[in-house]
């Protein structure tokens, strides 16, 4: 009886072990499966034998890995519902895990920057298709236009995070009412005499001195002239210049007016940069 008492202690005690030492196996392939599907940024995939990890053998970076994974899936997922605070929220945790993955930690905090990036163009591109509408209602349509041209050929414009924006700017731009030039009539006399100089003068006026090199041709004295020594700035250098403010952060860039950006561009040029920064936009003597 005592025989058999301790053959069952021994046996128990043996299926105690192998089971231990199954869990052990279990664990040690998961945890490495998982770890290769992070090299390869796969991580719904991590997620899976992470979970499977933890089941087999719950530790403190098991457990850690496993909340890594699921944040950054739920920020990836968030991401493409252009829901970018709450993806901000799943990097951070990822980020600031204890006992985290270094992979994972790392690839959080490059996507942190990028939904920062994101969000930051976003909230400009909004501010530009107000200002554009406010300008199309004033009849500044040449202003809109270039406006509305800077974020329909934003990089990646069309892509998943800014899709919406550009097919409002795009609605605008198909929808924009044709420039058409104010002009004041020339006030008639009665002096006949003066007739035929009024007529000469009004056959001048009419033509185009968009290009002048005068602001005051158009009765603009604060225009910045558009003319420098590298040849003539155009609407696509406006725009352009307004897109690296943008970029680097400048707030407000749809506020400066043309000639304040026009007034960047040469300062720029004449410290041998094709790149604007903020500083430029002042008057340089």
């Amino acid at each position: 009886m005592m025989a058999t008492i301790a053959a069952f202690l021994v046996v128990g005690c043996s299926n105690s072990s192998s089971s231990s030492s199954n869990n052990n196996n279990d664990y040690k392939t998961e945890m490495s499966k998982g770890n290769k599907a992070v090299d390869n940024k796969e991580y719904s995939k991590a997620l899976t034998h992470y979970k499977s990890a933890n089941e087999a053998k719950s530790t403190t970076k098991s457990s850690a890995y496993k909340k890594q994974a699921q944040n950054l899936v739920n920020a990836k997922k968030e991401m493409n519902k252009r829901e970018f605070s709450d993806a901000k929220t799943s990097l951070n945790k990822v980020k600031n895990q204890d006992n985290g993955n270094a992979k994972m930690t790392k690839r959080a905090k490059t996507l942190l920057k990028q939904v920062k990036k994101i969000i930051r163009n976003r909230s400009n591109f909004k501010i530009n298709i107000k200002t554009a509408k406010d300008l199309i209602k004033q009849g500044s349509t040449d202003q809109a236009t270039t406006l509305l041209k800077q974020i329909t050929s934003f990089k990646g414009i069309k892509g998943k995070y800014y899709s919406d924006i550009y097919k409002q700017a795009k609605k605008l731009l198909d929808n924009m009412p044709k420039s058409t030039s104010k002009s004041t009539p020339t006030e008639n006399t009665n002096n006949s005499s003066n007739s035929s100089e009024t007529t000469a003068t009004n056959n001048d006026s009419a033509k185009d001195t968009s290009d002048s090199d005068n602001p005051a041709d158009n009765g603009d004295f604060d225009r910045e002239s558009r003319k420098y020594d590298g040849g003539t700035i155009t609407d696509a250098d406006i725009a352009k210049a307004r897109q690296q403010l943008t970029d680097a952060g400048v707030k407000d860039v749809p506020a400066w007016s043309d000639s304040e950006i026009i007034r960047a561009i040469k300062n720029a040029h004449k410290d041998g940069r094709t790149t604007v920064q903020e500083s430029d936009g002042k008057i340089s003597n």
